[in-house]
């Protein structure tokens, strides 16, 4: 068995190149602190890796089933822009990066110009918000959101973003996302932080992000994906727990200059399996911290084509071109 299971040193290495090619390309545009962060943490944690790894192989699979003139239409949902980036270089799709913050995509952008003469694929960026996206229903073949959906504000708010996930997708299109998972359902605080990223230096508690449970899953999530078929689950948690301790233990800054380690804490932590796994430790609460212990549920599916026959189905009635390519088995919901 391979020591990195999920295909850490493929992705730690074409982020460190990313952030080589911008500084020799690009310079200090960025800054000093963040051009230098881009090669020292170029994924920014050891527990992004086996997410890369499950929505590569599922995008990928996806991709095959398309014919080879076709130059697959990708969303992204505010995932983290080097998978975006990933994507995009060795593929020949249509990668669209989405954030609610401008500082993010302003970043990226400039990013992106130093490794776009290379890629095989386009990128194009915008400003958005999971729960009213700016896009014609049926636009894209693939839609993906990595840890997202659980930092959606206010109590229907998830629910509202994975209808306009399935909105937007394509019948016959491809949907993946992921959120933090564990045995409890808690809805977290983080102090000094607003929208779960931005600096406030007061002191006060804002809301983090949701820990689903699978019963909580099931109502806010799985409720609204009658239009999904196919569906098909993993389940990612920690194992040695006193490591992942032990690394948050080192703070935010020495985890940055030691980001060229994140490869080998995945390595030595991630453990995942096919299916919704809910027997692992965890330890969390309803305050954030650092040292928190707990796992990842990813979801792949379809989105249900028309009933009607393959010959009568093409692209300017919003299905995907790989839909009539490909067949995806119909199966039901992997449970517990």
């Amino acid at each position: 068995m391979a020591f990195f299971e999920h295909n850490e040193l493929t992705y730690y290495s074409f982020g460190l190149r990313a952030g080589v090619t911008h500084l020799l390309t690009s310079g200090l545009a960025l800054g000093g602190k963040k051009t230098l962060g881009k090669i020292s943490q170029p994924v920014n944690s050891y527990s992004r890796f086996p997410e890369y790894h499950y929505f590569d192989t599922a995008i990928r699979d996806f991709i095959r089933t398309c014919p080879t003139h076709t130059d697959v239409k990708i969303l992204d949902i505010g995932s983290p822009k080097m998978f975006g980036f990933y994507l995009a270089s060795t593929t020949r799709a249509q990668v669209h990066l989405t954030d609610i913050s401008e500082l993010n995509v302003d970043e990226y952008r400039c990013m992106w110009r130093s490794l776009r003469s290379r890629a095989l694929g386009k990128v194009s960026f915008s400003l958005q918000d999971a729960r009213r996206l700016q896009f014609e229903s049926a636009t894209f073949d693939v839609v993906y959101s990595m840890s997202v959906l659980e930092h959606v504000e206010t109590s229907a708010d998830d629910s509202a973003a994975i209808r306009e996930l399935i909105r937007v997708l394509k019948p016959g299109g491809l949907l993946v996302l992921s959120v933090p998972f564990g045995p409890h359902y808690v809805e977290q605080k983080r102090v000094g932080f607003s929208g779960a990223v931005r600096h406030t230096n007061d002191g006060k508690s804002y809301f983090f992000q949701r820990i689903y449970d699978w019963p909580t899953f099931e109502r806010r999530v799985i409720r609204h994906t009658g239009q999904l078929h196919g569906i098909r689950y993993s389940t990612i948690w920690r194992k040695r727990t006193w490591l992942p301790r032990t690394w948050a233990a080192l703070g935010e800054k020495m985890r940055g200059v030691l980001g060229f380690c994140n490869p080998i804490v995945s390595a030595l932590v991630n453990e995942s399996h096919h299916g919704v796994h809910q027997g692992f430790f965890a330890d969390y609460a309803g305050i954030q911290r650092d040292e928190d212990v707990y796992g990842d549920l990813i979801l792949t599916a379809r989105k249900m084509a028309p009933l009607s026959s393959p010959r009568s189905m093409d692209k300017r009635a919003g299905v995907s071109s790989c839909a009539l390519a490909s067949a995806w088995p119909v199966g039901g919901c992997q449970s517990v």
